[in-house]
Parts: structure tokens; C-alpha cells; sequence
């Protein structure tokens, strides 16, 4: 599994969530390095997030994502975060990496302050 198939993949779902439900804060993948092939935490922050609520939000996402990517993709992903919007990883990451499909070497952001990432959407607060 490379990590711009996972990216790609889960990059679509995370497009067919937001034209259905909204846009999102942060959406990302988070690992300790970009060469895992397994246990990323898939990171995501939204205003239905916050208004849905943690496990109505977490489980729509993952059954969006057990629709979506192939099986070894899906296997790669061992977690899925759903944070509120005024969660300081979220408000650090907007801050400091208001962009899309970016890869991550380094993140810190909140007390992260180790591990790398691919920034799927990231949106500051208005």
C-alpha cells in the first residue's frame, strides 16, 4: 500500500461526505511516519461533526469508509478521531496548514509533537 493510494482513496470519501453533510475544519491521516502501511488514524473535524456528535459522527464515517476504499486500504486505516472545531490540534493545524493535500513530515500542532501526516482538507475557522 502506498500512501498516495490511501490519500487518494480516502480523499474521495471524505469529498462524497462533505457535498452531503458540509465542509470540514480538518480532514487528515496521522502515523508516526509517511512509509506506514498500517495504523493511521484518520482525523477529522467538521461543524455537523460537532452538531451530529462524536459516535453518531464516527460511525457515518466509517461506514463511508468501509463503502469507499479498497480492502487493503481500508485495513491500513485503525482509527478514526472526530474533534470539535475549538479542539487546539484542529485550531493549530488550521492555523498553521490551511491547505490541501499536503504531506506532513513533522506535525505539531496542539501537544502533537511528533508523527507525520497527509493534510486531506484543512480550513480555518471563520
Amino acid at each position: 500500500m502506498y500512501i498516495f493510494t490511501l490519500v487518494d482513496d480516502v480523499g474521495k470519501m471524505v469529498d462524497r461526505l462533505q457535498e452531503q453533510h458540509g465542509e470540514f475544519r480538518l480532514a487528515m491521516l496521522y502515523n508516526s511516519s509517511l512509509d506506514a502501511t498500517s495504523n493511521w488514524n484518520l482525523i477529522v473535524s467538521a461543524p455537523w461533526t460537532d452538531k451530529m456528535g462524536v459516535a453518531p459522527a464516527t460511525r457515518l464515517i466509517a461506514n463511508a469508509l468501509y463503502e469507499s476504499p479498497g480492502e487493503e486500504n481500508r485495513k491500513a486505516i485503525s482509527r478514526i478521531t472526530v474533534l470539535q472545531a475549538s479542539d487546539p490540534f484542529v485550531r493549530d493545524m488550521n492555523r498553521l496548514y490551511p491547505a490541501s493535500h499536503v504531506p506532513l513530515v513533522q506535525v505539531t500542532a496542539g501537544d502533537v509533537r511528533e508523527g507525520s501526516g497527509f493534510v486531506l482538507y484543512s480550513q480555518k475557522v471563520a
